[in-house]
């Protein structure tokens, strides 16, 4: 007999691949491939976390298209955006289009006359999908154009969470390209900006640095902060320092995380994404919650613990498996897509505990598997 959960897998399965037969055919119909290329448009909504999970992709196209002009729009004009993550010269031009002017700067673009749109889609629903690709046809006048894909249900998250759970956005942006025959070595073009020499002396002892990524947008992804104060004193109690990092909201509760103990930091407000980005790199390892600063983590090496809610469909945002962990626990409520939790459950069934044992478990991991060892 068929268990429950197959036929909703099954159910999902059906629905994503005749979303993306469609998707095909009018991508067949709408647009042809056969034309050279020299000046490409790509196109990405999102901010931070959004914009990075991006990085790999945008390197492979760099790569296969190693001489075009390489321009840059997106339609969610916020003040953090890939064209300020991404390094200073690897867009041409970049267009920040406001909601309120949207269509007749859309229709600007045409005037620029693009060989070729990539996008780099959100999970878009079927009507959203197509309706993009005939704005990229007909209102900007681009002819050849891919990157839509058949995005994601939200049907049966649980299900899908506990035994199928969706690709990485990165994995997902890869695959796009791959569908068009474009590959390579994937890598992560970000500026990045050396922490200054005040704060580095700060680090200049034996002990391994821990960062504590503790921002988060979403309140039901937030960890509880008596947690994240149980972990910092078991980590200093080990020898370890700790240095939390995150926006200027967070000061409050990173000095109450940090308060009365011995070689623990707060940088909170602190850094630019430039700047994070450096610091990073100078960290041992980082336990964070699953916003953008934990994609910033492992785009510069950082080995890292990602405590991940269950709300959503949260494999999506994953760190790489590779020197990364993630705990995530899966309950009766788990995909109920709330931004708002009365007792976050989900988070608070991670302990303190569980977190220092992960960590060790990875830098332990890292430390065998490291080429100096081996030497």
């Amino acid at each position: 007999m068929i268990q429950t959960y197959m036929l909703k897998l099954l159910t999902i399965r059906t629905l994503l691949s005749v979303r993306y037969r469609i998707i095909a055919c009018a991508q067949k119909l709408l647009f042809s491939s056969k034309m050279p290329v020299s000046k490409i448009l790509i196109h990405r909504i999102g901010t931070f976390g959004d914009s990075i999970v991006t990085l790999p992709a945008l390197s492979l196209i760099r790569q296969h298209y190693a001489h075009a002009q390489l321009d840059f729009v997106t339609t969610y004009a916020t003040p953090l955006n890939l064209s300020t993550i991404v390094r200073k010269d690897f867009f041409s031009k970049v267009y920040l289009i406001q909601k309120q002017n949207r269509k007749k700067e859309l229709k600007a673009l045409k005037h620029e006359h693009y060989d070729l749109y990539i996008e780099l889609p959100q999970n878009y629903g079927l009507i959203k999908t197509l309706r993009n690709m005939l704005v990229v046809r007909f209102l900007l006048g681009i002819k050849n154009a891919f990157g839509w894909d058949e995005g994601m249900s939200k049907l049966f998250a649980k299900e899908q969470l506990t035994y199928a759970p969706p690709l990485r956005e990165s994995e997902r942006f890869v695959r796009n390209l791959a569908r068009n025959a474009i590959t390579g070595t994937p890598d992560y073009p970000l500026q990045i900006e050396a922490p200054s020499a005040e704060i580095l002396t700060l680090f200049q002892t034996p002990h391994k640095v821990v960062a504590f990524v503790i921002g988060t947008n979403v309140p039901a992804n937030k960890w509880p902060l008596s947690s994240w104060r149980s972990l910092a004193v078991a980590l200093c109690k080990e020898g370890f320092s700790v240095a939390v990092i995150g926006g200027e909201q967070e000061k409050q509760d990173a000095h109450k995380i940090i308060a009365d103990l011995d070689r623990a930091y707060t940088f909170c407000g602190q850094f630019s994404i430039a700047q994070s980005a450096g610091f990073l790199q100078t960290c041992t390892a980082a336990i964070c919650h699953d916003t953008g600063a934990m994609h910033l983590c492992y785009a510069v090496h950082t080995p890292l613990v990602a405590l991940f809610s269950s709300r959503q469909l949260a494999s999506k945002w994953f760190p790489p498996e590779k020197g990364n962990a993630v705990l995530m626990q899966i309950l009766s409520c788990s995909g109920c897509f709330r931004k708002q939790c009365e007792n976050n459950l989900c988070l608070k069934e991670i302990t303190p505990d569980a977190v220092e044992r992960q960590l060790y478990e990875l830098l332990k991991e890292i430390d065998e598997n490291s080429p100096c060892r081996k030497l």
